[in-house]
């Protein structure tokens, strides 16, 4: 789209999308509002609608809404699951949001019930996977065991087995998010769970969560005894990712980018690197490994499940799956506020509207015991 405006005053689409950018602080948040937003445009634009950003109103929204359902450009992927239409209509959503306070426009468009009917409730997302005790036992059974094996048989990889373990028994048991304990590419300030940030004795540890934000997570004692063990095997200092990455090329980059930022010139960083196994360089010269990435970690878990033969309706544990699973069962079987807690949701309702229509049953099970405990059958 030309940034020239034919109205004197009013300033084009990239030019309010640069504005935009300055208020987010997540380069990947960044990155994902201009896919969304040139979206809208180009839909627009394709459609012979409006090309300014003033123009646009809660019809041309909704079209736009039920035109995600229907399309496949975005990110190259064949559909969008439905919690990829929510998120990229509400970044747009906020972002027109932004444009009204800096009073580029009068009104939101996005921000009305004609605009945002069409999109798919939270009920109708099929990636909703919650991991399942049967499913989270066999796949924590497994990794003990492979870690296990690794250790009596001395074998030179049971560094990644403790590794592998450590992050499933972190994803299983404490409600994190893969991008919390993970490395993100292109967001820079999400270079992975340091053990730093681990408290093994206090039983916590010091995540950066959703919001940006330090935030204090909980470490049950059995995946805290895990960390642990991990930890006295590799002797990891404390600036070392807790789930370091395994690939080799990424390791020889990291020595290659922090040797040279510290005036070693190329050919003596290839010396260094020459007939020397990777490991023993980043210990001999003190640098971190980089973190193991989110499709690193999803890779892995696809890995894992396949070797212990573990899997939810044919696909394998994914990530967020464990932190579901767990504030499933804390919802159930504990206390709403403990799942709030421990899932650190802002409000209590966003957890019940995440958890409270999975439990009728049980609900009416609670229901008998109140009224029906005591109560002989006739």
């Amino acid at each position: 789209m030309s940034e020239t405006n034919a109205t004197p005053g009013v300033r084009g689409l990239e030019t309010l999308l640069d504005d935009r950018m300055v208020s987010l602080e997540s380069p990947q948040t960044q990155q994902i509002t201009r896919v969304a937003v040139n979206n809208l445009f180009q839909f627009l634009a394709e459609n012979n609608v409006v090309d300014r950003v003033q123009d646009v109103d809660e019809q041309d929204a909704r079209d736009w809404a039920v035109n995600l359902q229907q399309r496949d450009e975005i990110e190259g992927k064949n559909e969008l699951a439905a919690n990829s239409i929510r998120t990229y209509f509400a970044l747009a959503r906020a972002t027109f949001g932004w444009w009204q306070r800096s009073g580029e426009i009068d009104q939101n468009p996005l921000a009305t019930t004609t605009a945002e009917e069409p999109l798919p409730s939270k009920s109708n997302d099929v990636d909703q996977q919650f991991w399942t005790a049967d499913a989270r036992e066999r796949l924590l059974a497994y990794v003990d065991e492979r870690a296990h094996a690794a250790l009596e048989d001395d074998a030179s990889d049971a560094p990644s087995a403790f590794r592998d373990r450590s992050l499933v028994y972190i994803l299983a048991d404490t409600g994190v998010r893969g991008a919390e304990v993970c490395s993100v590419s292109r967001d820079d300030r999400r270079n992975g769970l340091r053990w730093e940030d681990v408290d093994l004795e206090k039983g916590m540890m010091t995540v950066l969560g959703k919001s940006g934000d330090q935030e204090a997570v909980s470490l049950p004692g059995v995946t805290a005894e895990k960390l642990a063990r991990y930890r006295r095997l590799i002797d990891a200092p404390d600036e070392w990712p807790v789930i370091p990455t395994g690939d080799a090329a990424s390791k020889y980059g990291a020595v290659r980018d922090e040797l040279a930022d510290r005036g070693y010139g190329d050919e003596e960083i290839e010396g260094v690197l020459e007939d020397c196994e990777i490991d023993e360089v980043l210990r001999e010269y003190e640098v971190a490994p980089p973190a193991l990435t989110t499709e690193g970690a999803r890779t892995l878990l696809q890995r894992l499940c396949e070797e212990a033969d573990v899997d939810m309706d044919g696909d394998y544990l994914k990530p967020h799956g464990g932190r579901r699973g767990l504030g499933d069962e804390l919802y159930g079987e504990v206390a709403a506020e403990s799942a709030q807690e421990v899932l650190r949701h802002k409000s209590i309702e966003t957890t019940h509207a995440s958890y409270r229509d999975r439990h009728p049953e049980d609900l009416a099970k609670d229901i008998e015991k109140v009224r029906y405990s005591s109560t002989d059958e006739e």
